[in-house]
């Protein structure tokens, strides 16, 4: 039951309002308040959320996409408001799909590398060594790598020209994704939060260890050609990257429900000409 002293400054803003008599004191919209405007009533009788700053939002709706039991939503008030909230479900739809796109694309093309050809049948590579004319030659005899093998209709060239896009599309789409989060990542160092987020932090150390390691070999390779040490770090960058699969897939696992629930969100929206929708579970 709401108290009676509660005004609307402390239920309400500009893009959210709080129902506090759904609210079940989990305490994760106070834990992902970027702006920490989201305070707490902890009396025995009764404990919620309530806003303490309304002045403060700045409408990133982390409050909105993290309760489970629909306690914080949109407000009404500014249609041309809620009009950009849409916007920026949509966007962060259709970038996280395009991140899911690219990866499952990065994933494949890495592994069908790494098993068709890092470590695969090695015997027909010399009935095939004069007709090696790329610049990584030596790099693919010292590894025994068969230029000229076919697995799933593509050659060991044409299938790391595919993996070496999808790198770079993924890590575009990776950046942004960061960047769009960044108060979100602040916050879980600020609040010392990184042991709750753990997978997460985990995930974002590998990519960034998969990313320098898979480019200081092009950089390697363009200004010195092959070398012991462009080879010694594709070697570890294969190796991460086995790790970084593992932690990728279960990340996307655990948020299928975020694309599921959007995706249906958007279609209801597009049907019904609702002003605004109710974001799913946040997804970083």
């Amino acid at each position: 039951m709401r108290h009676l002293f509660f005004n609307r400054k402390h239920t309400e803003t500009h893009f959210i309002k709080l129902d506090t008599r759904k609210c079940k004191a989990c305490r994760k919209c106070i834990e992902n308040c970027p702006e920490q405007i989201i305070g707490k009533i902890d009396l025995p009788w009764h404990k919620h959320a309530v806003i303490i700053e309304h002045n403060k939002c700045s409408g990133c709706l982390k409050c909105v996409d993290t309760c489970n039991y629909g306690a914080f939503s949109v407000t009404d008030k500014n249609i041309k408001e809620t009009g950009r909230v849409k916007k920026r479900i949509i966007n962060k739809f259709m970038t996280n799909c395009m991140l899911l796109f690219s990866g499952i694309i990065m994933v494949l093309s890495g592994l069908l590398l790494q098993i068709g050809f890092h470590i695969g049948n090695t015997n027909d590579l010399h009935r095939h060594k004069n007709n090696i004319q790329s610049n990584s030659a030596v790099y693919e005899q010292s590894r025994e790598i068969d230029p000229m093998k076919i697995v799933c209709g593509l050659n060991y060239p044409e299938w790391s020209a595919i993996h070496k896009i999808s790198i770079v599309c993924f890590s575009l789409l990776t950046a942004f994704h960061i960047y769009a989060h960044s108060k979100w990542y602040k916050s879980i160092f600020t609040k010392h939060l990184i042991r709750k987020n753990i997978s997460v932090f985990i995930l974002s150390v590998l990519f960034v260890l998969v990313a320098i390691t898979g480019v200081i070999p092009w950089i390697i390779d363009s200004a010195y050609g092959t070398s012991d040490l462009r080879i010694m770090f594709i070697e570890l960058h294969d190796k991460i990257a086995l790790f970084f699969i593992i932690y990728l897939i279960l990340h996307v696992l655990r948020k299928s429900k975020w694309f599921f629930t959007t995706y249906r969100n958007l279609k209801n929206n597009n049907h019904t000409g609702i002003k605004h929708i109710k974001p799913a579970k946040r997804i970083i």
